[in-house]
């Protein structure tokens, strides 16, 4: 059945064109028709992964310490070769490599790896998709962020979502999450605005939609990126001559298309119906709509699974990267997805999609005729009342214009009225008063006159029937409680209402018969008359002594002859129950299923109140062996509540029962109204206490390598009914070498205890393959089949394996530093390696160039050796440079063969190795002149020629100085002069601004001054 999509599902009919199918929104057929996958095509043979998953092994713990590295993965390369391939969260990182160990490796940018959204949580700004609600619904779906002509942003979504199904006021609270998802007032995100009123009496519908203020800092315009379709097109699809209608909505059939919903999230379907008529569901009882809607050029989409409860108000867009919106969904059953036009949706609110390639902006000038309202049905000369509303949904004022209201059907004009200018965004509604003359359908088209930029939304019909008046008098409610208790007085009130179009003067019966009873009438009342549109209630009290105890179908029947006598009766279903009686029932007796000869077991027996009356009077629960005839016990209850329960637990001495089945009766001895249940019973068989020790268990390694030492646990227990006080061994052989392993003792063992002793057994000796262990308990009992366990386990030969166990090497060098990286390489297998093997440490920034070969002459078991690489650095880049280790002989364990470490190689800086200064007073003419020499340093303070410096006098950014150091007055030496000074300046100083040389950096933070004439950053002459 096809029911809205918010998380309310009802039962109801659907009409598509002439034929009616019935659909059960609870149905697990699976969908079937177009979407069906087709068989999958075949695939070429998977290449060999193995090496580039060693690869990967060996080197991506390095490569996930690369900042901006989110991941690593084995790929298949365009080629057919395997390769690997590194996650990036952004382009442009330094310092990858090409290729490691002789394994291409590619790069793919994946951005920021997160946790996929959850569509019903709280999220700001919230994306399209997630779940939004009005307070007095449950939950339903952000469709998309709309904009108007002012720039203001809306949420999109359903009518029944957002204004609670004609329920809402404008202007109320949107929440985000929607009130089922835990929203409150606390998580407000919208305000109400504007929402398409719902015809529920009959009439045609295109539209489910609404809209709520709100803004860009609370509302996204995309659905969420890790599991959404993204942000849509802002232009809808199929509108080639850009009117905002569909230039052919057939042309829509058979259209591939997806949406994002707070329930179902990403789903994919197909338009498999066009132009639909059907009737959908707002609200039922059981099986009955009681509240549906009537709606015309509808789309139809499949499969079921495209959307579900809670999915309502998603928008639906192609499937494909244009991603252009098609359709608004609103309702669906188990089967199909109903939606409206997105072009009748958008055009209604004066809005477009807030999306990805919007039309240019620009002035604006429309006026839409945005409702047309008035009574559900006319009556001829009868004058009624029809609104129209207009609104400026452009981003300019306009002035005065006409609205106009035409009967069609008539083909007269109702009226014309005059507005004098309209505000852009403003709203202005007008009454006109319409008396049609002839009965049938009257169209009533509103239109506007101003000539605008858009056309399409000038004018608005309504569809109101007309007919002749009649007398209808319908019984419009009846209400009673569900249950009652056989004795009972029940008040059943019954409301008729006057729904025709004439008063009712004379004076009717209402009747009330008791259906289930053979329509025994339980009471008439009289109304005097009902004027049109009028109720009246009526309260009969049934008095429900001596009747039957179960269903009864109460009818309600107006009897006054009218012209519709299909709502002239209603009915209630009331179960009448019996009074309540006493009933204490014994619910269960708990035992085991065996009890050994001479001990003790406990029995429990649960009573409970399963009648309707508080038992307040104590009783006994009697425990007897049915089988021996014999009373194990009684235990008191002192009184029980309705549906309160009583344990009381027996302790049964089983040394004189007999061997052999006995049946454990437990029975209650109060007297109540249910006899059937006051006992119930269980089964136990008493066997003969044994003596019976049983090896239990055995753990061990399923492979040991030749020479360690295994350890192997065996476990014994008492599994017999006495406790055995004597001493006893368990033995531990090898049965493949006829040899013992060990023996050790268990002192005694309780019923039901256990014991574990641990046997060390050393494999030095033991011949290579399989061996069968058994433990072996040895005392003798009354069950010797388990007194013995095995376990097999195989000894391997103690393979070779060398492993790269370290490599250390300076985080940072500076280029053209010799960095020593030094690499220790383990026998960590069980043979001595006798053979030379190389360790080669490679570049992978480089493309794996390699770096240096050591050869090792062989290495011990469990010894380590460690080699040297002075890796030159000069010429290399100046980035991050992952430096790979690795042995090259061939062994049993490739896994550990190799190691990494990352080097960041810096380029060569320049700093201030020494500052002085010294004035000139010479010459006698008034001023004097200040010289500063400057030494320029690199990263290990040898002296730099070729260095510009410059800085500022006192700060000055006009009084600069600039030198190049040179031979000249020094070797990596220059100064600056500043000369003028006049004598009333007794000091001046000078800073060094930056220094400069291709190939360098300045770093400023090694200045220096070994003599402490200055900080090295800045230095003061003063005159003497």
């Amino acid at each position: 059945m096809v029911v809205v999509r918010s998380l309310t599902r009802a039962a109801i009919v659907v009409l598509i064109g002439a034929g009616t199918v019935l659909w059960y929104a609870c149905t697990d057929r699976a969908p079937t028709g177009p979407l069906a996958s087709p068989p999958p095509s075949a695939r070429r043979a998977a290449p060999d992964l193995g090496a580039a998953i060693a690869v990967l092994r060996r080197h991506t713990d390095a490569i996930l310490d690369i900042p901006g590295v989110v991941g690593t993965a084995v790929t298949v390369l365009p080629d057919g070769r395997p390769g690997m391939q590194i996650l990036l969260e952004r382009s442009g990182i330094p310092g990858l490599p090409v290729a490691l160990d002789g394994v291409p490796v590619t790069q793919r940018v994946t951005g920021r790896l997160m946790a996929f959204s959850d569509p019903t949580q709280r999220q700001r700004p919230a994306p399209s998709g997630f779940s939004v609600g009005h307070p007095a619904i449950t939950a339903g779906t952000i469709g998309a962020r709309v904009r108007d002509a002012l720039g203001r942003v809306y949420i999109l979504s359903n009518n029944h979502v957002l204004a609670n199904s004609n329920g809402a006021t404008i202007g109320d609270a949107e929440y985000q999450p929607g009130p089922f998802d835990g929203g409150t007032a606390a998580d407000q995100i919208a305000t109400l605005t504007d929402f398409q009123v719902i015809n529920f009496a009959g009439g045609n519908n295109t539209i489910d939609a609404a809209i709520a203020l709100s803004s860009t800092s609370l509302l996204d315009n995309a659905t969420p990126s890790d599991d959404g379709y993204g942000m849509p097109n802002a232009t809808i699809y199929g509108d080639a001559n850009g009117d905002g209608l569909f230039d052919d909505r057939n042309a829509l059939l058979g259209l591939n298309v997806q949406k994002y919903g707070r329930t179902t999230r990403l789903t994919h379907g197909q338009i498999t119906g066009v132009n639909a008529t059907v009737t959908v569901c707002y609200a039922a009882s059981g099986l009955t709509c009681t509240k549906s809607a009537r709606y015309v050029d509808q789309f139809i989409i499949e499969p079921g699974t495209f959307s579900g409860g809670g999915d309502s108000g998603s928008l639906i867009v192609t499937d494909d990267g244009n991603l252009n919106p098609v359709a608004l969904l609103f309702a669906g059953s188990s089967t199909v997805t109903i939606a409206n036009r997105i072009d009748l949706v958008l055009n209604r609110f004066g809005v477009s999609i807030d999306g990805f390639a919007p039309p240019p902006p620009g002035p604006l000038t429309d006026l839409a005729v945005t409702s047309v309202s008035g009574p559900s049905t006319g009556v001829p000369g009868t004058t009624a009342g029809i609104t129209v509303t207009v609104k400026n949904v452009g981003n300019r004022n306009v002035s005065s214009f006409d609205v106009t209201l035409q009967d069609t059907t008539e083909h007269v004009t109702v009226g014309t009225q005059s507005v004098a200018g309209l505000a852009a965004g403003a709203t202005t509604t007008l009454s006109f008063a319409w008396t049609p003359t002839v009965t049938g359908d009257h169209d009533l088209l509103a239109r506007q006159t101003l000539a605008d930029d858009k056309a399409v939304n000038d004018q608005r019909f309504v569809t109101i029937p007309v007919k002749l008046p009649v007398t209808d008098v319908a019984l419009t409610a009846i209400t009673a409680p569900a249950r009652v208790t056989q004795g009972d007085t029940v008040p059943v009130v019954v409301t008729v209402q006057n729904v025709g179009g004439q008063d009712v003067t004379t004076s009717f019966d209402v009747v009330l018969t008791d259906g289930t009873a053979g329509g025994v009438t339980v009471g008439t009342q009289t109304i005097a008359g009902l004027a049109v549109g009028a109720s009246a209630t009526r309260t009969f009290n049934w008095n429900t002594a001596g009747v039957a105890t179960n269903g009864h179908i109460l009818i309600a029947t107006q009897k006054l002859a009218d012209n519709n006598s299909t709502n002239n009766s209603v009915a209630i279903a009331i179960t009448v129950q019996p009074p309540p009686s006493t009933d204490v029932a014994v619910t269960s007796v708990n035992a085991p299923a065996t009890v050994t000869q001479g001990t003790t077991a406990a029995i429990g027996v649960t009573v409970q109140n399963v009648g309707g009356l508080n038992v307040s009077t104590s009783f006994d629960v009697v425990l007897t062996d049915a089988t021996a005839g014999v009373a194990i016990g009684t235990q008191t209850v002192t009184g029980l509540a309705v549906g309160a329960t009583a344990t009381r637990t027996f302790s049964w001495n089983a040394t004189s029962a007999a061997l052999g089945g006995h049946t454990l009766v437990a029975t209650h001895t109060l007297t109540d109204a249910n006899a059937a249940n006051n006992q119930r019973s269980a089964a136990v068989t008493v066997i003969a206490a044994t003596t019976d020790v049983a090896v239990s268990g055995m753990t061990a390694p399923s492979s040991v390598t030749y020479g360690s030492t295994a350890a192997i646990g065996v476990t014994v227990q008492n599994v017999g009914g006495l406790n055995v006080s004597t001493t006893f061994s368990v033995v531990l052989t090898d049965a493949t070498a006829g040899v013992t392993i060990g023996t050790q003792t268990v002192t005694g063992l309780a019923v039901g205890a256990t014991a574990t002793r641990t046997f060390n057994w050393s494999t030095t000796g033991a011949a290579l393959g399989g061996h069968t262990l058994v433990a072996t308990q040895s005392l003798t009992d009354d069950n010797a089949a388990n007194n013995t366990r095995s376990v097999v386990v195989t000894v391997n030969t103690a393979p070779a394996d060398l492993a790269l166990a370290s490599i250390t090497a300076p985080s940072r060098v500076t280029q053209g530093d010799t960095a020593p990286v030094v690499v220790t390489v383990q026998n960590v297998g069980g043979q001595d390696v006798t053979t030379s093997f190389d360790v080669v440490l490679t570049d992978g920034g480089t493309g794996g160039v390699t770096v240096g070969t050591q050869t090792i002459p062989g290495l011990a078991a469990g010894a380590s050796a460690t080699r040297t690489f002075n890796w030159n650095t000069a010429g290399v880049a100046t980035n991050g440079h992952i430096l790979t280790a690795t042995q090259k002989l061939a062994d049993v364990n490739s896994s550990n063969n190799a190691r990494a470490i990352v080097v960041t190689v810096d380029p060569p800086s320049v700093h201030v190795g020494n500052l002085d200064g010294v004035a000139d007073t010479s010459g006698n003419t008034g001023t004097w002149s200040a010289t500063v020499r400057i030494t320029a340093h690199d990263v290990k303070h040898n002296l730099l020629n070729g260095v510009t410096v410059s800085g500022s006098w006192n700060g000055s950014s006009s009084d600069v100085g600039q030198c190049s150091t040179s031979d000249a007055g020094g070797t990596g030496t220059c100064s600056v002069v500043l000369s003028s000074i006049p004598n009333a300046t007794r000091l001046v100083s000078f800073a060094v601004t930056a220094m400069t040389l291709s190939g360098y950096v300045y770093k400023s933070s090694a200045n220096h001054d070994p003599d402490g004439s200055s900080n090295g950053f800045s230095v003061t002459v003063k005159r003497q």
